[in-house]
């Protein structure tokens, strides 16, 4: 018997069975892995649109098939308890209107809106500060004196994530949070703190509960692709360029003042200006913004 050649035979056969044994454990996996729903030729496609309307693409996404639900969001009233036990514990005057409660004290005003909207305006030269111009320190030393400061007055929810820091006209810094769920981000729920010198001069709060997700309802998003060309379509052409800085998916609603409300996944498309706007992930629709009133 040549055994070199019965060596080669065995070789072969463990080899195909091998082969063999990986298709039927991996092919499905694999299958879903190189499956896309942007291709090459939709990512020039949305590429040439925006450029035809003076915008430039500058992020990159996920361009696998993706999915979502909807879920059922409330206003989250913990942190307006824990508000109202130190307000009342320190003293206030209160004054209520048709949709909002204000409480004064020496060195602020809360106004609290019955859609869940809390408002926070500090006074000149309170006691509450940074111990150091906000101008002066870099983004990570400002984030981490702002959130200690959040956490201290119990206004610092657990799930909470940093957006972005945007400075404003009159020279003040706005440090901007958002809520998640899990992974995936609520742009609904937000947390907004004002910084002028070394002083936090307001804060806005949104936050909301889950009240119910719908597992049972989760389907298919449309492309990143297609949201930047329906926004492109809802926008029209701009005189000066404008850069498209990220693309995300997440949920948002406008402000409702109602028990609760069902909110849909959403593609955020930010520019270059932290100016933001939201496709509908399921229809393709741009979401308007509902105006919240007083805006920090």
């Amino acid at each position: 018997m040549n055994l070199g050649r019965a060596k080669l035979i065995l070789i072969i056969a463990f080899t195909g069975l091998n082969i063999f044994l990986g298709y039927q454990l991996f092919w499905p996996d694999f299958g879903r892995l190189t499956e896309v729903s942007v291709t090459a030729e939709d990512l020039r496609e949305a590429e040439q649109k925006l450029a035809e309307n003076n915008f430039v693409l500058d992020a990159s996404f996920d361009r696998s098939p993706q999915t979502s639900d909807f879920i059922t969001v409330s206003p989250d009233w913990k942190i307006r308890q824990a508000l109202l036990y130190e307000l009342i514990k320190t003293g206030v005057q209160i004054e209520e209107t048709e949709h909002t409660t204000y409480y004064r004290s020496d060195n602020r005003v809360a106004v609290i809106h019955t859609s869940g909207l809390i408002q926070i305006f500090y006074s000149s030269g309170s006691s509450v500060s940074l111990g150091e111009n906000g101008t002066d320190l870099d983004q990570g030393d400002l984030k981490n004196r702002v959130e200690e400061f959040l956490a201290e007055k119990e206004l610092f929810p657990k799930e909470i994530n940093f957006d972005y820091l945007e400075h404003k006209d009159d020279g003040s810094i706005a440090l901007n949070y958002h809520q998640l769920l899990g992974d995936m981000p609520i742009y609904s729920g937000q947390i907004k703190i004002v910084i002028d010198g070394d002083q936090v001069k307001a804060v806005e709060i949104y936050w909301l509960e889950l009240a119910e997700r719908a597992p049972s309802r989760e389907m298919e998003v449309i492309s990143p692709t297609e949201a930047l060309k329906n926004l492109v379509s809802e926008l029209g052409p701009v005189s000066e360029e404008r850069i498209i800085k990220k693309i995300d998916l997440g949920y948002y609603s406008g402000e409702y003042d109602a028990e609760k409300w069902e909110v849909p996944p959403v593609w955020r498309i930010a520019l270059d200006n932290n100016q933001y706007y939201y496709i509908n992930a399921f229809t393709g629709n741009l979401e308007k913004d509902t105006v919240i009133p007083e805006q920090l």
